[in-house]
């Protein structure tokens, strides 16, 4: 199942919170690689990042690309400077759903991660045990599966990985 993007479409991304079907955060994005994997889309340096729940908006001051996996529980990819890798950034989320404009899923709190060497760590599990009973049975099962598969998504550099470098400090996130 694929969606009906092409390099170069103008995409907006929404997650929400459940439950109450909150808006949480969203970008607007362009798709620049579609493969039958994904989509992969970048918010560009210069572009923001809404962040509804905390009443914020950032400009970026790099490159973020965000791939898209059909019925993945996951999404994520690098942010990049100048050609180098920062850090990449999983959201573990519901599936991704295709508007008609873009993507929307539920945020299930959990993020992997991982610096430029491909070193991952795991946060925000205790918002995710936090949340656990308020999610449906399958969200939470498919949550914890969709962790291992980020560090197994990481580990054999499938796409949008890139070849692995010098690690940097963590970015600061809001």
């Amino acid at each position: 199942m694929g969606w009906p993007l092409a390099p170069g479409d103008r995409v907006r991304v929404e997650f929400w919170k459940f439950p109450g079907n909150v808006l949480h955060y969203f970008w607007e994005a362009q798709v620049v690689e579609v493969r039958p994997e994904g989509v992969l889309t970048l918010l560009p340096q210069g572009g923001t990042f809404h962040h509804v729940a905390k009443g914020k908006a950032v400009v970026l001051d790099h490159d973020a690309y965000v791939a898209f996996f059909p019925g993945a529980w996951y999404s994520g990819g690098p942010d990049v400077r100048e050609g180098r890798v920062l850090e990449y950034y999983w959201n573990v989320q519901t599936p991704a759903e295709w508007t008609g404009t873009g993507f929307r899923q539920y945020d299930l709190e959990l993020d992997v991660r991982c610096q430029a060497d491909h070193t991952c760590q795991v946060f925000d599990r205790e918002e995710f045990l936090a949340k656990r009973s308020l999610y449906p049975r399958l969200w939470v099962e498919e949550a914890e599966k969709a962790v291992e598969a980020i560090l197994h998504h990481m580990r054999q550099g499938r796409w949008p990985v890139l070849p692995p470098g010098e690690p940097l400090p963590w970015m600061e996130r809001i």
